[in-house]
């Protein structure tokens, strides 16, 4: 199989700007099938990055476009007139999804915003695009302030190496003078997948509007505004925005459990009471107004909420939407608590963001499941993979559906990286039994000196790959299958070995076969029917290991010719030993070199 795969993220790129800008961006006539469409697809990169860092139009950012010969290594220039900011791109599409734009290109885009910011036009003229745009830049540059922010944008998963940084910062050096005049953004495959997403947008809403009841407002260090919401408003908030309200929460609302239905009983049958029988909720947003009439009210405030998360309180906000759900019942009054806390003042907001995250959810039973769903990696799994319609559910929620050939979980990601993450021992596929929640474990108990600390980083190495992870799981369902199907025709000491020797045979399956490599997503039926014969060989292959080391103890003739064996240890407790799995998958690596 091959060592160098396409990223994942390039998988969806090329048709996503096809999409967009088929038709609207105009195409090369003449040339190589190959080259024509690089060259669109690095146009159209230019005005999708437009279109995302400088909020223009389609059409503008495709009127923006100054590609082609005399362009001084600028591929677009945009104005945006209400934010008095000029946008400079160059773009470079690189097909495999792997390197960076070239020293020479970088140089030659370095010394087209030196012309572009001291004004000599004159070496954009044998450009007819950049002609007609040059009267309207002469009077952006002479007409009032301005910020220039110039992007760099390719499709290459690599980050830009050290040489071509230092032409940005001897650039930024020159024209800026310690001020926010001239920025320079670099923008790689990984960021334009993050626009297709939405997951540059992160969590929370845009904007949201409420009237807070009995208002407090604390204003040093850290902007916060709390207070009494109706319960009418919080249901209305819910049907308004829905789940994107608690995307920067632990976990999920998670349906009708015994707490869940308490509070939709409170809800329902003394909303008065409810206040004084909730926690209520957190939230946090990256900027707070409040109405300029309502500053000094002390009996209501009304607020805007930018960027707005609830971050404690999913469960209650659940079970109070699902209390108003029937449109014709008529609407509890009651209040619940609410407090926003504004990060704008934060030096480093995404820290505190998730420290208030932490801390207010320990009150309730929060496992180490629910903390590993705040980690990025988990996140950045789900991303990679969701243009192609596989959906990773990393977070507890009453609307995750079961498993199948779309839909994955944590659980089955953490199993299937346990016992992919085994080269030299086999601590982790033994965990798998032995103590499963262990493998989420934040603890850092490595050395120092090692860059994965603790075994849940070590499950989920930042360098796996999505697909890597989802082409595991596949196989761990193979091998899954194959061993119940064997435990169902097995009794005794043998159903007992197919039913705990699963975790060893997979660790074993991953270590001959490598399946979990490959450019497809899904595993091909060569693959398929690879991992499913080696189950079968490789189970076989190590009951024989186990008996040959002890732990079968004895074999005999049944009546009826049946055989028979006998232990002395369950096989539960041999699978769940570092040493015996070691000791055993040793002996099964012998047998099948």
């Amino acid at each position: 199989m091959t060592t160098v795969e396409t990223p994942i993220e390039m998988l969806h790129l090329p048709q996503n700007l096809r999409a967009l800008f088929t038709g609207k961006l105009p195409e090369a006539a003449v040339g190589e099938p190959d080259q024509r469409e690089n060259n669109f697809q690095s146009r159209a990169l230019a005005a999708y990055a437009l279109h995302k860092l400088g909020n223009a139009t389609l059409d503008e950012a495709v009127a923006s476009i100054v590609d082609g010969g005399g362009d001084g290594g600028i591929d677009a220039v945009f104005h945006a007139a209400t934010t008095r900011t000029l946008w400079v791109v160059q773009s470079k599409f690189i097909t495999t999804g792997r390197g960076e734009p070239d020293l020479g290109d970088v140089t030659k885009f370095k010394t087209g915003l030196e012309n572009l910011l001291q004004g000599t036009f004159d070496a954009f003229r044998a450009n007819a695009a950049w002609n007609r745009l040059i009267p309207q830049l002469e009077a952006v540059f002479r007409d009032g302030p301005l910020q220039v922010r110039a992007v760099l944008v390719y499709s290459g998963i690599n980050l830009v190496s050290e040489d071509r940084r230092r032409l940005f910062e001897d650039l930024k050096y020159r024209f800026s003078h310690d001020t926010d005049y001239l920025e320079i953004r670099v923008c790689n495959l990984t960021t334009v997948h993050d626009w297709l997403t939405g997951a540059d947008q992160g969590p929370g809403v845009p904007e949201v509007e409420m009237a807070l009841r009995k208002p407090g407002w604390v204003k040093e260090p850290y902007e916060t505004v709390y207070g009494l919401l109706p319960l009418s408003e919080l249901a209305s908030l819910y049907a308004l925005h829905g789940r994107r309200l608690i995307a920067a929460n632990i976990r999920a609302y998670k349906g009708n459990t015994a707490v869940n239905e308490q509070i939709v009983n409170t809800v329902c049958e003394e909303p008065e009471h409810f206040f004084y029988l909730n926690n209520g909720l957190t939230a946090y947003c990256e900027r707070l107004e409040v109405h300029n009439l309502d500053r000094g009210n002390a009996e209501q405030k009304r607020i805007k909420g930018y960027g707005l998360s609830i971050v404690n309180g999913a469960q209650t906000l659940g079970s109070v939407a699902q209390s108003f759900a029937p449109a014709s019942a008529p609407a509890p009054e009651g209040f619940v608590f609410l407090k926003i806390v504004s990060l704008e003042r934060c030096q480093d907001d995404r820290e505190f963001a998730e420290r208030i995250t932490r801390s207010t959810n320990f009150q309730n039973q929060i496992g180490l499941r629910d903390f590993v769903a705040l980690d990025d990696q988990q996140e950045i799994i789900a991303n990679q993979l969701t243009l192609s319609g596989i959906s990773y559910h990393y977070k507890h929620d009453a609307e995750t559906p079961s498993p199948d050939a779309t839909n994955f979980t944590l659980e089955e990601a953490t199993t299937a990286c346990a016992c992919l993450a085994q080269q030299k021992d086999c601590d982790y596929c033994s965990r798998v039994l032995a103590n499963r929640q262990s493998l989420w474990s934040l603890d850092e108990i490595y050395p120092p000196e090692d860059l994965l600390r603790s075994r849940y980083s070590r499950v989920f190495r930042p360098d796996r790959s999505a697909r890597t992870v989802w082409r595991a799981v596949q196989t761990q369902r193979l091998v899954i299958k194959a061993m119940q199907d064997n435990a169902r025709a097995s009794s005794g000491v043998r159903k007992a070995f197919f039913e705990n020797a699963r975790w060893l045979v997979l660790n074993v399956v991953f270590l001959k076969l490598h399946p979990e490599q490959g450019e497809g997503l899904s595993l091909s039926a060569e693959d398929e029917a690879a991992v499913s014969r080696a189950t079968i060989e490789y189970s076989e292959a190590l009951f024989g290991s186990c008996e040959a080391n002890g732990f079968v103890s004895r074999r005999a003739q049944a009546l009826g010719g049946m055989e028979a064996y006998e232990q002395t240890r369950h096989f539960r407790s041999i699978f769940s030993s570092a040493t015996d799995c070691r000791t055993l998958r040793n002996a099964l690596l012998a047998r099948l070199a």
